[in-house]
């Protein structure tokens, strides 16, 4: 009866097969999970993690070279700095570009979602400019099509080429922004749909990469100038390119993962060179950059720790600042990507070197004041008591005014007023020290990198592109310059 019944039951499950495979794939797709990515969804996805959500590479490296931040015991040599040189590259592909290649496809056949479109273009330009400043030659014109075209192994495109695309990518998706035509006005966290800043933002960062280039291509740098002075950029701190994060642990999208060793750890403090500037100089904002780890912020008692710090320390480590807990320490900090200050100090250069008619010398002093005063005012975004009064503002210029008639000099003070403006946004101050040369370092013990080797898996998995950027560029080494980097 039993072996009866097994072969009854076979023979129903054979006469039921057709059936049961009729809209088999239909029944089967899970009602939770989502099959198409909304755009609306994703877009705030990719405006967050533009910024690395682990502090790897931006702040155990290039905070450390460019002397703003340091770590006690950290056996830190520019030659050998470990693994993480890898994490920028290998995050950034697998969760913005990867993200935005996509939304990007989904949306350029469409004039309905053409706004969307524009966005995703000029994300796209400000998540490669950092990869390709930082490694040189990248996967571009390829890069995240793994699962558009199945290109698992993209080539390395020449700088130049990435440069010379971006441009024209900034150019064209703030061309075709369309106020009629839809746009993410709930989602977009960065502007809110607001297409008038959204051009601005393209604008701003067009100038940033123009003058990157200004040394290496100095008659292009010029037209892209001038292009983003007649498209119209930054106009005041609420322009700022800012995103907003919520206090989580460090590896949630929503929060800001870069002031994690001040949080987690002990032995990282903010820099002697960045902490003695600040003193050194009367600046009114290191009370909101610097505070010591027992909350004192009296200015003469903050203490940066030596760069590099291998031997015993002269102090305690509760005796060296921190980044106070309720600015820039903290996971739900507000990161500035681009500011209008950044903008106004780029112009007090341009001015000063002349580089394009349009930018008068004779200006050079009051582009050098709003870039300093905005870089002053902005602050005031992390609430309670930072807010810098006008009073202080103004001493502080008339103590540090731009002197126009030394080139040298002016190139220093507003290169270093740039270093300070992108305190915490190292990949952006490490890019504009290789091109300015300022602050100057003292590197006689200590080389800085001038680009990070391609990460160890790349040479693995994707071995003869590798192969072929490093007989273009020069050797896969510290030493080797960028395209750019005059």
């Amino acid at each position: 009866m039993k072996t009866n019944r097994l072969i009854v039951g076979a023979l129903m499950c054979i006469a039921l097969m057709p059936g049961c495979s009729k809209n088999f794939e239909e029944i089967n797709k899970s009602l939770d999970q989502v099959q198409e990515p909304t755009l609306d969804f994703l877009l705030p996805n990719i405006q967050l993690t533009l910024l690395d959500n682990a502090y790897y590479t931006s702040v155990t490296i290039i905070s450390q070279v460019m002397y703003q931040i340091s770590n006690s015991g950290t056996n830190f040599s520019t030659l050998t700095i470990g693994s993480n040189k890898d994490y920028h590259f290998e995050y950034q592909y697998a969760t913005a570009v990867k993200n935005l290649v996509d939304f990007i496809y989904r949306t350029e056949e469409s004039e309905e979602l053409v706004n969307y479109n524009s966005i995703g273009r000029i994300l796209k330009a400000y998540t490669f400019h950092s990869l390709t400043d930082v490694y040189g030659d990248v996967p571009y014109f390829n890069a995240g099509k793994g699962f558009i075209d199945n290109v698992f192994q993209p080539e390395y495109d020449d700088q130049k080429l990435i440069y010379e695309d971006m441009f024209n990518e900034l150019k064209d998706a703030a061309a075709k922004f369309n106020p009629d035509a839809k746009m993410p006005a709930a989602t977009d966290i960065i502007y809110r749909g607001d297409v008038s800043k959204w051009k601005k933002m393209a604008h701003s960062l067009m100038l940033r990469l123009a003058l990157r280039i200004s040394k290496a291509d100095p008659q292009n740098a010029a037209k892209w100038i001038n292009e983003a002075i007649s498209g119209g950029m930054y106009e005041s701190n609420d322009d700022n390119f800012t995103v907003f994060y919520k206090p989580n642990t460090y590896y949630a999208t929503i929060s800001n993962g870069q002031p994690t060793p001040f949080i987690y750890y002990t032995s990282w403090k903010l820099a002697a060179p960045f902490v003695d500037y600040l003193k050194n100089n009367d600046d009114p904002r290191i009370y909101i950059y610097s505070v010591l780890p027992n909350g004192d912020s009296s200015i003469s008692n903050q203490l940066g720790l030596p760069p590099f710090t291998r031997d015993e320390l002269p102090k305690p480590l509760t005796e060296y600042s921190v980044s106070p807990a309720s600015t820039f320490g903290k996971y739900d900090a507000p990161f500035i990507h681009q500011s209008y200050s950044e903008v106004q100090l780029m112009l007090a250069e341009i001015a000063m070197r002349e580089l394009v008619p349009e930018i008068k010398k004779s200006d050079a002093a009051a582009y050098y004041e709003n870039g300093v005063t905005a870089a002053m005012k902005q602050l005031a975004i992390y609430g309670g008591d930072y807010a810098i009064s006008d009073a202080a503002i103004d001493t502080y210029l008339s103590e540090h005014p731009l002197n126009t008639t030394d080139l040298e000099s002016a190139l220093e003070r507003i290169n270093t007023e740039y270093w300070i403006e992108t305190h915490y946004n190292f990949y952006e101050t490490y890019s504009n020290w290789r091109r300015s040369g300022y602050p100057k370092f003292d590197e006689s013990e200590y080389v800085i990198p001038r680009r990070l080797p391609y990460p160890t898996k790349e040479t693995n998995i994707n071995g003869e592109n590798v192969k072929k950027a490093i007989e273009r560029q020069g050797d896969d080494l510290i030493t080797t310059r960028v395209w750019w980097d005059k």
